[in-house]
């Protein structure tokens, strides 16, 4: 499920606009960003799937579904 960063509607992984007040949902999305790592983990994580920090829910962040290869 995508999470509509401006109205919080949850809609179908693949819908491209939201439902409820049909803003885009390319581009970005809201996740939770571990504060230790940086990882950027799912909504709903308890904790960081790579350090394995606790999470807090309250803390998501709006990021870029674009990946970017780490430079050398």
């Amino acid at each position: 499920m995508k999470k509509c960063p401006y109205c919080n509607t949850l809609n179908p992984d693949d819908a491209e606009v939201c439902e409820n007040c049909g803003k885009s949902l390319k581009g970005q999305m809201l996740a939770l960003v571990c504060p230790n790592c940086g990882k950027v983990n799912v909504l709903g994580s308890r904790e960081c799937s790579v350090c394995h920090t606790k999470l807090s829910q309250g803390n998501h962040q709006l990021v870029s579904r674009k990946i970017t290869p780490r430079k050398k």
